[in-house]
């Protein structure tokens, strides 16, 4: 009796630091100034956008075109993607988007994403890793993973690092490429707990959705600066950044309890920021000038923000990053398929990175 009612505990205060966090973060929008940075056109760049087709995402994918940026939306849904891509062209008529299917709750789809990229021997100038779910109830993925652990975190590290080889030759000395990792405010009450990275629950009192959600920020976050260094030690011409877009009116809320929906719901549509606002700073570390070259940073209304306490514990990061990638090594060597793999972290902090060899492993 005693475990159900320690985790009953968990799941309340999980759910009261989220909120209680939420809140002082809302307040702080509403008192702030929203800025938006103008940008010029760029023409020739292409940039791949997951979860490109709604909410922020497509705010993100239509600021782009906006730009002369050719534009890849990825995502799970084929009809949503050709719902956006009319929505677009309406626009913008020659716009340059289309749009692959990629299923971040499967690394395998994950690779065969990456296989069509490079089939259409596309360049990748900026990679928008914005796809993610909040709050969802417990729920496996093909690869047996916890949902939100693969979907917002795991599977875009992979897909981060496997497109690394195409950012790096499409960067030049002027212009590096740019990774932009969409985390969350939230990562401030997350908890990185090494032992349990990647486990599954066997009780429902063992599963907060909120922890589940911040906790995968906050795993974004710190992968962010450990690529960041990763990418320095090899003098890859690639940055990597997150960014807390704001508290943004989208369907991210749709599992969130009917008890408090109703409120959040009165809240959103007077005080919170529209997915074309929560796109703003995105579009800026995607295309300003005013960072290029900047990386590991965490940036909240187009500017560097501290991250929490744990985001300075190299060694904690460095075990989690490695307890990571094992983890998508372990799954990738079961398919009997890996194109990408990825080498361990080598004891001088090294990981002789292109961070993956090619290998192709025949069953």
């Amino acid at each position: 009796m005693a475990l159900p009612i320690v985790g009953l505990i968990y799941i309340i205060w999980s759910a009261i630091k989220i909120y209680t966090l939420g809140f002082f973060a809302l307040l702080r929008q509403i008192i702030q100034k929203h800025k938006a940075a103008e940008v010029k056109l760029h023409t020739g760049k292409v940039a791949l956008v997951t979860g490109g087709t709604c909410g922020i995402g497509f705010h993100v994918s239509m600021g782009l075109v906006s730009k002369n940026v050719h534009v890849v939306m990825a995502g799970h849904s084929i009809q949503k993607g050709e719902d956006a891509i009319t929505r677009i062209r309406e626009e913008y008529p020659n716009a340059k988007v289309d749009f692959l299917h990629l299923d971040l709750s499967s690394l395998k789809s994950v690779q065969t994403f990456v296989a069509k990229i490079k089939a259409r021997g596309l360049k990748v100038h900026v990679l928008v890793n914005n796809a993610g779910i909040m709050f969802a109830p417990y729920k496996e993925t093909v690869d047996e993973l916890e949902s939100h652990f693969q979907v917002n975190y795991l599977s875009h590290l992979y897909l981060t690092q496997a497109l690394i080889g195409i950012l790096e030759d499409s960067a030049t000395e002027d212009c590096y490429a740019r990774v932009i990792n969409v985390s969350s405010i939230v990562h401030n009450v997350g908890s990185l707990s090494l032992q349990s990275i990647g486990k599954r629950c066997s009780h429902c009192w063992e599963y907060s959705p909120h922890a589940a959600y911040a906790n995968s920020k906050l795993y974004i976050t710190l992968s962010t600066w450990y690529l960041s260094e990763l990418f320095r030690q090899e003098n890859q011409r690639v940055t990597v950044n997150a960014v807390h877009p704001g508290i943004v009116n989208t369907d991210l809320y749709k599992h969130v309890h009917p008890s408090i929906k109703w409120f959040l719901n009165l809240l959103a549509h007077f005080t919170y920021l529209t997915p074309s606002e929560g796109a703003d700073t995105i579009l800026y570390l995607a295309l300003s000038p005013d960072v290029e070259r900047e990386s590991g940073w965490y940036y909240d209304n187009c500017q560097k923000h501290k991250t929490c306490q744990l985001s300075y514990s190299e060694k904690d990061i460095k075990e989690m990053f490695t307890i990571s990638t094992d983890i998508i090594n372990s799954k990738i060597r079961r398919t009997h398929r890996c194109p990408y793999l990825f080498l361990p972290v080598q004891p001088n902090g090294r990981n002789h990175v292109s961070l993956f060899t090619h290998c192709l492993v025949t069953s």
